[in-house]
């Protein structure tokens, strides 16, 4: 016994028979054209008829008022709309967001990096050095070199419109002549755990020549070759855990950051006088990603990992480079160079003195990255998906008769961090996706089979007999 759709179904294809016949005999009805487009619309009405999308067999129904086939026309339509509409949203969270931000609380399941600071002396010459070129040079205005050489030393884009006119180097040449007049940075470097060895990396930032200790990506603006760098973590377990740079020569500057991380001009930044002692404590908030938001794309999961690499002028991806990056494509728009602190690519001219006073004109916008009206400027940059941020929590600054030191470490550790992972995966979207199509449709997934079987299979079998009769 057929079901009731099916004994529909043969119902309907009877009456085609019948049709076909009967459109056979009319006279002028036997052109190729027409009986093409006869057996297209009896194909299509077909479809409608037996389709189990719920409403299309009301369209081509027989005895039908055409009131009745445009309202359910005008009802069909607005249930695709509703399904298309509100699937389009639920692609639209998938692709925008469809992480989350959780919270771990189990503080002894996991290790926490030791603190990277970036030590930057506010005196980056060695005074005998500089002497003896100067002395050595054929430049007859002396004081002036001088001055040059000591500013192009500490420029920054603060303090570009200081540095007096000398055209007597070359532009190219500023940060070799700095290295080589630089003075000797060897302090002692002690941690308070065994079996750690930690070195302290030449690195070149936006404040000029610095020194990094336990980073991961200083070595990549280093003019040093660095054989090993390794990164320090430390447990609850291990108790309070301080290092220690001693016998520091000059005043400096001292940012704290994470290991996958470089300070630039906006970071923040601690300061030490010559012959004071600086103890500065952390705490941690770290922010990291799981393996299944990792494989999302960056738009999604709104992050970057360092290897994920788009900038032009480094090697690996950081928060902060990505920044860096977009100040060179400023300096590059506003002053056509680029500062001599920057790597160098392509046809890409380093500012001498006149392109320095440029950039200062300009300063404001460099330093905060907003434009004149005090509007953000967009530099598509994405925070890095593993990072660690460091809250200080105790700021000592005291005079010290044996010379110029740092102490940082952690002292209280963090009770928790943060878990990026997936909140509405692909599964999801399928799920809402077909719930919609069911709710407005009453279709399924073996209904666009359905479509599909229409357009292929079936379509070559109707052609097929077709032809043969």
């Amino acid at each position: 016994m057929f079901s009731e759709r099916t004994f529909q179904a043969q119902i309907i294809q009877n009456e085609f028979q019948q049709s076909l016949h009967a459109k056979d005999l009319e006279p002028g009805t036997n052109t190729r054209g027409n009986i093409i487009k006869r057996k297209m619309k009896d194909y299509f009405t077909l479809f409608l008829e037996t389709s189990s999308i719920h409403g299309l067999n009301h369209l081509v129904a027989s005895k039908r008022h055409p009131f009745e086939v445009l309202l359910w026309l005008t009802i069909v339509a607005l249930s695709v709309f509703g399904a298309l509409y509100l699937s389009r949203a639920t692609w639209t969270r998938y692709q925008s967001s469809p992480t989350v931000l959780s919270m771990d609380r189990d503080m002894f399941a996991w290790n926490t990096t030791f603190p990277c600071v970036t030590i930057c002396p506010n005196s980056k010459l060695d005074a005998k050095k500089l002497r003896a070129y100067v002395q050595s040079s054929s430049e007859p205005d002396k004081e002036t070199l001088t001055k040059f050489i000591i500013g192009i030393s500490n420029a920054t884009y603060e303090t570009f419109d200081t540095i007096p006119v000398y055209d007597g180097i070359p532009a190219d040449k500023y940060v070799e002549l700095v290295l080589n007049l630089s003075a000797s940075f060897k302090p002692t470097l002690t941690i308070g755990a065994t079996g750690i060895s930690l070195n302290i990396i030449p690195t070149i930032t936006e404040m000029g020549l610095c020194y990094a200790v336990n980073s991961k990506v200083a070595i990549y603006n280093s003019p040093a070759v660095v054989v090993h760098n390794s990164t320090f973590y430390i447990h609850p377990l291990d108790g309070e855990v301080f290092a220690q740079v001693i016998n520091l020569s000059t005043s400096y500057d001292v940012y704290l950051h994470g290991p996958l991380e470089v300070p630039d001009i906006s970071t923040r930044h601690q300061h030490s006088a010559e012959d004071f002692y600086m103890k500065l404590y952390v705490t941690a908030l770290t922010v990291y990603t799981s393996s299944e938001a990792a494989k999302l794309s960056v738009a999604q999961r709104r992050c970057r990992f360092l290897h994920e690499n788009i900038l032009q002028h480094n090697s690996v991806y950081t928060y902060t480079m990505c920044r860096m990056e977009c100040r060179i494509r400023l300096c590059l728009k506003y002053c056509k160079c680029i500062p001599h602190f920057y790597r160098r690519i392509g046809d890409e001219k380093t500012c001498d003195i006149r392109g320095l006073h440029c950039l200062y004109q300009y300063k404001d916008e460099l330093y905060k990255l907003q434009d004149k009206s005090g509007k953000k400027i967009n530099c598509g940059c994405f925070p890095i998906c593993d990072d660690v941020n460091y809250v200080i929590q105790s700021n000592v600054l005291q005079e010290w008769f044996l010379g110029t030191n740092l102490q940082w470490g952690i002292v209280t550790y963090p009770r928790m961090r943060y878990r990026r992972d997936i909140i509405f995966g692909f599964t999801d979207v399928l799920v809402a996706v077909g719930g919609m199509a069911g709710l407005f449709l009453g279709c399924s997934v073996l209904s666009f089979m359905e479509i599909v079987y229409f357009l292929t299979l079936r379509l070559i079998c109707y052609t097929h007999r077709s032809a043969s009769k």
